[in-house]
């Protein structure tokens, strides 16, 4: 794995990165099978351009985003599974904006967060330009308040016929049929919730805890 702290546009080929930011910014361009791994708390706007015929795989993990932005661009033949998990303590508004401008590209949009307290938002907006053809753009979006308020905004603006669009989006508490359950195990409810809320807020982060050193918040 590559570990690099950016500061200025770069170019990423083939490979798997894990990257940081000097200045709170990320600009890259995708070139061919990238995989990133993002666990800096202080880059508040990712910029993606994928060149065509390129696929990346995001894993972005925060323990807080009070204001962070992510701009994805495709072209062609392009495909983007972007996975994001945020675990908030305070007030944090979080956005992505996908714009899909040529055809036979894919767009996967998971994004995982659990408000302790305070408000949490999150932005999610996916335009598919017209005469384009042959796209996919999905978005799963699931939020969790523990203590404060979730807010999702799940949008996609199709302006072409030619598409492949859906998303899911729930919100809730602590699922208690879950909770009882592990409670009818001899679990504290204490503990209990603990397991339930941290196997949800790393649902989609498989190869992040994988590839980044296991759990760090054990």
């Amino acid at each position: 794995m590559n570990k690099l702290l950016v500061s200025d546009i770069i170019n990423l080929n083939d490979g798997i990165y894990s990257l940081g930011s000097k200045n709170g910014n990320l600009e890259l361009v995708i070139n061919g099978n990238v995989t990133i791994y993002l666990e800096d708390e202080e880059i508040n706007n990712i910029n993606l351009k994928l060149d065509e015929n390129s696929n990346l795989f995001v894993y972005d993990f925060r323990n807080n985003c009070h204001d962070c932005h992510v701009k994805i661009e495709q072209n062609n033949n392009s495909k983007v599974h972007y996975n994001c998990s945020i675990q908030n303590n305070g007030n944090s508004n979080y956005q992505i904006d996908n714009n899909i401008t040529g055809d036979n590209n894919e767009s996967y949009l998971s994004v995982r967060t659990l408000s302790h307290k305070d408000d949490s938002k999150i932005t999610i907006n996916v335009k598919i330009d017209e005469k384009t053809k042959n796209n996919i753009a999905l978005e799963d979006l699931k939020g969790i308040f523990d203590g404060g308020s979730v807010m999702i905004e799940p949008n996609i603006i199709a302006l072409s016929n030619e598409v492949v669009a859906n998303h899911l989006t729930t919100i809730g508490g602590v699922d208690k049929v879950s909770l009882y359950y592990l409670m009818s195990k001899g679990i504290q409810e204490f503990d209990a919730k603990k397991i339930l809320l941290k196997g949800f807020i790393y649902s989609n982060m498989d190869e992040f805890i994988k590839n980044m050193g296991g759990d760090k918040n054990a």
